[in-house]
């Protein structure tokens, strides 16, 4: 692809040159010849500082962030505003925009965004959805799954795997959205369908500093990152910093739909939580059914009602619901049991906060 086409809507101050370029590299390390290297600021260092060790390894083209960086001769250049925001709008054009060819759903929160995201693609495949999955535990197409270095990787990252979903014939994509990444642009221009907002708690202050900023940083995926807004917001009902995210997108004139174990457009009724699982039935605008789910504790309510309002959003049936939430026993890491024969009881959960270490605590005093 030639560069002039790659830097296409990329906020560029200056373009100089032109370059076949056969891929797009923002660690000077992985740079091959006839690449193009990002250079931008990071949060550890600045990719500008590699400029000549890419160039040495073969790249013919560069998109810098520096204003104090010249052109180097024979070399494709361009001076960008943002350089996030510019590697985002490059790796969607050089991928073929991949995130307009899928459904994208982002689920974002304090806690409960892993589960969440794992009963929506259980429903999904249910309703015969080809989908992949982005998030803390691994990333999944369908009939792999591959480790996970990042919750939301950096958008060229992202990009390269949505488009290799588009390639194994996927038509939806989940993924976990931190703040981090919503801070950071690693979503900047990535057109989210549906969002899900699980709670708000303490946590990643000594990055946002504030409770405020942490929630203007989730806020972000609801009003669009250099999108449209998304199409439905599936917001928790009990949770006090959703309930003042929707009045924001209300005022913006968005589709909320909200869930709650209690209350909620989506919610549980006749519930009771026992040792082999959680017996409710689910109430929603599309009519009720009564579920069974390995999963345990109230938390797991929360996150099953998260993923039916989802799904439901996405055009999936309560029979689609209802099959998937049967069939899953666990998932990977969140209060998975682990019996080897052994004359006690061993768990694994993640939880690392103090409301998810809360939650945990209160399951295991209930049922172990």
């Amino acid at each position: 692809m030639k560069f002039i086409e790659i830097m296409r809507g990329g906020e560029t101050v200056s373009i100089i040159g032109d370059a076949d370029i056969t891929g797009l590299q923002y660690d000077s390390r992985r740079v091959k010849p006839h690449d193009c290297f990002l250079a931008i600021k990071g949060g550890t260092t600045d990719g500008n500082k590699y400029i000549e060790q890419a160039i040495t390894a073969g790249a013919k083209a560069v998109i810098t962030d520096s204003t104090t960086e010249g052109a180097r001769n024979g070399i494709a250049w361009a001076v960008v505003k943002d350089g996030r925001r510019a590697m985002s709008a490059a790796a969607a054009n050089f991928f073929g925009h991949p995130e307009l060819k899928l459904k994208l759903t982002g689920v974002t929160g304090t806690n409960g965004k892993t589960t969440t995201t794992y009963l929506l693609e259980s429903i999904m495949r249910e309703a015969a959805r080809a989908t992949a999955l982005v998030g803390t535990i691994e990333y999944r197409l369908p009939k792999e799954v591959r480790e996970s270095p990042h919750t939301t990787p950096e958008s060229l990252d992202l990009l390269a795997f949505l488009a290799e979903a588009v390639e194994k014939k996927s038509t939806e994509a989940i993924m976990e959205v931190s703040s981090h990444a919503l801070v950071q642009e690693r979503v900047w221009g990535i057109l989210f369908d549906v969002a899900v907002f699980t709670n708000l708690t303490q946590d990643h202050l000594d990055y946002h500093q504030t409770m405020d900023a942490y929630f203007e940083a989730k806020k972000r995926l609801f009003t669009g990152c250099g999108s449209a807004a998304p199409r439905v917001s599936v917001l928790n009902a009990e949770d006090e910093w959703s309930q003042r995210l929707a009045v924001s997108i209300k005022q913006a004139g968005g589709v909320v739909v909200t869930y709650g174990v209690n209350t909620g457009d989506v919610h549980a009724q006749d519930l009771s939580i026992t040792p082999d699982g959680l017996h409710f039935e689910l109430v929603t605008p599309q009519g009720m059914i009564r579920l069974h789910s390995e999963l345990i504790g109230r938390v797991n309510v929360q996150n099953i009602l998260a993923a039916s309002a989802t799904a439901l959003a996405r055009g999936c049936t309560l029979d689609d619901v209802r099959r998937a939430v049967t069939k899953m026993t666990h998932v990977p890491g969140r209060f998975q049991r682990v019996n080897q024969g052994q004359p006690f009881t061993v768990v694994v959960d993640y939880a690392h906060t103090d409301v998810a270490l809360r939650n945990l605590t209160n399951v295991a005093h209930d049922f172990i």
